[in-house]
């Protein structure tokens, strides 16, 4: 019976909140926001959604972006923008999302359409993945740099950057799905990709892949230089090219006869600012991992404007050597040395996932 009153209270107060006058407080919880009327529109604050559902709230002030999450479900949202991810699917909302009055505000509507099922508490129960089980990291794309009629870098021993990479490729696939990460490689065998189709493999492969490990072997003028470093896409890159590039193709799943201004710009920005602090994070684990693994000089994790980076999905490219040091083209060349190469890559993904899942469990 007491469950059964908890329940009653529950729906209670989600039904006043959602339907009830705009002019007084929705509901007496404590620390509920009131609907609010704008423009003759009302409007719900997303901190009393979070009080309400018992959410995860982030607001970042830059993107003027918050995010709603709790288990498996995540709602993204942005100030003046009508466009909306859940779980990574495109949505409309009837208005635009307002920051009013020091808070994010939501069209009543739509948290009474489309929030309220999809945050249900039943729905949770029924639907839900327990926070901290399983892993993060579903798939990973592996590309193998270079290739076919494009050797790469060649050292003066003779050894194709095109080669070795395709070599450590293959070592760190098996190591990845040893690990429960399945494997996609651009390519398997000596042929030529270019860029594009590169990114595209990606792309392609978005509704199940996580992430985009590119492969390479460095080279500089000078015979001295050594180490190892992980590039992501740097931040002074043009954005907003890049929005309507990679969105291009996106199958937007809008609601009918939804026809908004920049809306693939608004999705890239959801979605970009997390990719790029992903990337920015792998990239940081695997030079620390690839460093300690090889005993090599760690150069660190750097920003880059590599055409291949420009993907759907986070993304580093990872330059295990110095093809132009004869030392290091020495080991290159060495098969215990390229499974030791896919063994730090390999620690330094498995660390990542570690790393969110802890995180995401903590939350919980």
């Amino acid at each position: 019976m007491c469950n059964v009153l908890k329940r009653l209270t529950l729906y209670y107060l989600l039904s006043t909140l959602l339907c009830g006058c705009a002019t007084v407080p929705a509901v007496s919880v404590p620390g509920l926001k009131t609907t609010v009327v704008i423009d003759g529109a009302r409007y719900v604050s997303a901190e009393s959604l979070c009080q309400i559902y018992n959410l995860d709230y982030h607001w970042d002030p830059v993107a003027k972006k918050a995010t709603l999450s709790r288990d498996n479900k995540e709602v993204k949202v942005m100030a003046e923008s009508s466009v909306v991810l859940l779980n990574n699917t495109v949505r409309a909302m009837d208005k635009e999302a307002v920051f009013y009055q020091g808070s994010l505000v939501i069209p009543h509507s739509f948290a009474r359409r489309t929030l309220d099922p999809f945050f249900r508490e039943e729905y949770i129960k029924r639907k839900a993945v327990p926070a901290g089980l399983g892993l993060t990291l579903r798939c990973v794309v592996i590309d193998p740099g270079h290739g076919g009629k494009d050797p790469g870098a060649i050292g003066k021993g003779g050894l194709k950057e095109k080669d070795a990479v395709l070599d450590i490729a293959r070592r760190l696939k098996g190591k990845l799905n040893a690990a429960g990460i399945n494997v996609v490689l651009t390519r398997e065998s000596d042929r030529f990709l270019s860029l594009s189709q590169r990114s595209q493999i990606a792309d392609t492969n978005l509704e199940k892949a996580d992430f985009f490990i590119s492969i390479h072997a460095n080279a500089a003028r000078s015979k001295w230089v050594k180490g190892v470093e992980v590039f992501y896409l740097s931040e002074s890159m043009d954005d907003n090219l890049r929005s309507f590039e990679a969105a291009k193709s996106y199958d937007l799943n809008l609601d009918e006869g939804y026809s908004g201004k920049n809306t693939t710009a608004i999705i890239w920005d959801l979605r970009y600012s997390d990719d790029r602090k992903s990337a920015n994070e792998m990239a940081g684990l695997i030079s620390q991992s690839l460093s300690r693994k090889l005993s090599r000089k760690n150069r660190g994790a750097k920003p880059a404007r590599f055409q291949v980076l420009k993907t759907n999905i986070p993304a580093v490219l990872v330059e295990v050597g110095f093809i132009s040091n004869l030392r290091e083209e020495k080991k290159l060349k060495s098969s215990s040395y390229r499974d030791r190469i896919a063994e730090g890559i390999a620690k330094g993904v498995i660390q990542y996932n570690r790393n969110y899942t802890q995180g995401r469990a903590a939350r919980h």
